[in-house]
């Protein structure tokens, strides 16, 4: 599992790193305008498991993994990206104006400081 989440200026990258991850989440990231950011918080994963649609792309294996691409419960033709591996404590979930992604999902032991950076940049803290 490969993962990286950067603030910049104008954007949050996110990147999935290793042949294996990129192949899971059929995704090599994202860039997010801070324009696109509605908001973001840590969480668990059985709350974000509440919000999980279909799969449409990517892997998935209950208890182990949850990758790729999902659709959104009550928005046609909005999707989710997910980056989730077995140690889910800390779920970081970032939700946009897009319709490809509405929501970024990711297990990163950083999920609480990532989520109030972020808000606190798009509020203009």
């Amino acid at each position: 599992m490969s993962l990286t989440v950067r603030l910049h200026d104008d954007a949050v990258d996110i990147g999935i790193h290793g042949a294996g991850d990129r192949l899971l989440c059929l995704s090599r990231g994202v860039r997010l305008p801070w324009s696109e950011i509605v908001g973001a918080r840590a969480t668990t994963w059985a709350d974000v498991r509440e919000g999980l649609g279909w799969r449409v792309g990517g892997g998935y294996l209950p208890g182990v993994f949850a990758t790729g691409w999902f659709t959104v419960p009550g928005r046609r033709g909005h999707r989710q990206l997910l980056h989730v591996y077995r140690d889910r404590a800390a779920v970081l979930v970032i939700d946009t104006t897009r319709t490809r992604p509405a929501r970024v999902v990711l297990a990163t032991p950083d999920a609480a400081a990532l989520a109030a950076a972020i808000e606190a940049r798009r509020r203009g803290d």
